[in-house]
């Protein structure tokens, strides 16, 4: 059977900051390198199980990080350049964009 391409109703529409993701990429933490593009989202899991997980960022507008803790599985709206490794506990990192 040939595969016939997902018709996207809403390519003409504008893909503003509300609009839904369209993107997801895996994140390895790093201590020293920002992400290649800034996120939208977050999306994160801990593979030890639990319901809580804690992560280390850099927002996009500042210069010092600070460390969170979330739900896991949920959606983060943060718009997040660098995820370290040293303080985040998150075993799988999801960028959503």
């Amino acid at each position: 059977m040939a595969r016939v391409p997902a018709t996207n109703n809403f390519s003409q529409t504008d893909a503003g900051i509300i609009a839904p993701f369209t993107r997801a990429v895996p994140i390895t933490p790093s201590d020293t390198e920002d992400l290649a593009e800034v996120t939208r989202g977050l999306n994160v899991h801990k593979g030890t199980g639990g319901s809580t997980t804690t992560i280390k960022v850099l927002l996009q507008g500042d210069t010092n990080p600070v460390t969170m803790t979330f739900q896991v599985g949920f959606v983060i709206p943060l718009r997040i350049r660098r995820v370290y490794a040293t303080g985040t506990d998150a075993t799988v990192i999801v960028g959503l964009y």
